[in-house]
């Protein structure tokens, strides 16, 4: 009987099947989403997971406070200070800054770090071709630039762009600051995409050039990176870097310093993340909902173009559950062949949308198999009204029906 009623459901979904696939429309784009947010959203957390757990476990983030005065801003005497403590193996200094990097034609709007030679060691930054800028050149405050893989591709063509110039423009002191820089390297920074939305491009100069070109020399450094060389004396060492500086600018008990756990940013981005994927995935189900009502709809539909047909089964002898069961069928049917068309659907369309963000899409198979399970559920749900009427169908009455 179940092989029966299997027939018969495919041969009314074969009959019209234009009407089926737009039935399934709705069914089709939610689950498509539901894929696409789900393994980009949890391919993002992996990614950035993975980078913070890189650089995090030996990174001291040494940073001032809404407390501190105009004298507690980090110098360079304190840097080569914290740079000799035990256990610290390199130091940078960090300041941010917003500019538009140009070559020809070409600009983009993107994010300048404004840092020391060892910042690529302890942010983990890697080199696809050249240099990063090395101490003769942040010390002389030189003109040069480290840009992303991205950039120079879009710009170039190439990662093989050493010695080429570009424009940078930047706003300072209430004007645009133009500087032509020589670029001495391509980095690969897979989570830049990602961390700076509307950041299209990303720029690594020498601190003190940005300090002379951007704040007219008299740049504040609240912002210095330790890395340490064991990371099961991260916490000691961090303890050490704090006393050192407050002894240092005469702050104990002023509360001008704090050490910021990078993996703290882990935790605020995963609830960013989570907040978005759950608002996104809130609009999918929306979406299932509406084509769940296309179900229920096109088997009313069904229902009263198959009334005659209904009669004469029930004429005939079949039982009220068996009529149930094969309406319920072709609704279970539907919803299921309409989520694996988005679930093929979302699983192509991840690898795009996770290839324009800059990770790699996780799939996770109990998503997956909740996922039909919800499809199946949604067509048998919204199918249970249109089945339980061709049911209940009398059959004298059917018969009548033209």
């Amino acid at each position: 009987m179940i092989r029966e009623n299997l027939k018969m459901a495919i041969e009314s979904i074969k009959t019209n099947r234009m009407r089926s696939f737009l039935t399934m429309l709705g069914i089709i784009i939610g689950i498509m989403a539901v894929i696409i947010i789900l393994s980009a959203g949890t391919g993002a957390k992996n990614s950035m997971m993975a980078y913070y757990e890189e650089i995090g476990s030996t990174t001291i983030n040494l940073m001032t406070t809404g407390n501190a005065d105009l004298g507690d801003y980090f110098t360079d005497e304190d840097l080569a200070a914290l740079g000799e403590l035990p256990g610290v193996t390199a130091v940078t200094p960090l300041v941010n800054s917003y500019g538009v990097i140009e070559y020809g034609r070409n600009s983009n709007f993107g994010y300048i770090y404004g840092c020391a030679p060892g910042f690529r060691a302890i942010q983990g930054v890697n080199m696809v071709s050249g240099r990063f800028f090395n101490e003769e050149e942040y010390n002389s405050e030189r003109k040069v630039v480290v840009i992303d893989e991205p950039t120079a591709m879009n710009f170039f063509g190439s990662t093989d762009v050493a010695g080429l110039e570009v424009d940078i423009y930047s706003y300072a002191r209430e004007h645009v600051i133009t500087t032509r820089a020589k670029i001495v390297g391509v980095c690969k920074n897979p989570n830049a995409t990602f961390f700076y939305e509307g950041m299209n491009s990303m720029m690594y100069m020498p601190c003190t050039l940005v300090n002379r070109l951007f704040y007219e020399g008299d740049m504040t450094i609240g912002d210095v990176y330790l890395k340490v060389a064991d990371p099961a004396q991260k916490d000691s060492i961090s303890s050490v870097a704090l006393s050192a500086i407050e002894a240092r600018h005469n702050a104990r008990g002023r509360d001008a310093y704090t050490v910021q756990d990078m993996m703290g940013d882990v935790d605020q981005m995963n609830q960013m993340i989570g907040m978005i994927q759950t608002f996104v995935a809130a609009v999918a189900a929306i979406s299932l909902l509406v084509g769940g009502i296309g179900v229920m709809n096109i088997m009313l539909v069904s229902v009263s173009e198959r009334t005659r047909e209904i009669g004469i089964r029930k004429a005939l002898g079949a039982k009220t559950g068996v009529i149930l069961q094969q309406f319920l069928t072709e609704a279970a049917i539907l919803s299921l062949c309409g989520g694996m068309i988005g679930l093929a659907l979302g699983y192509l369309g991840s690898f795009g949308i996770c290839a324009l963000v800059g990770v790699d899409p996780a799939f996770d198979l109990e998503t997956i198999l909740a996922t039909m399970a919800f499809s199946a559920g949604v067509g048998i749900f919204f199918g249970i009204y249109p089945a339980r009427k061709a049911a209940k169908l009398n059959p004298i009455e059917a018969l009548r029906h033209e």
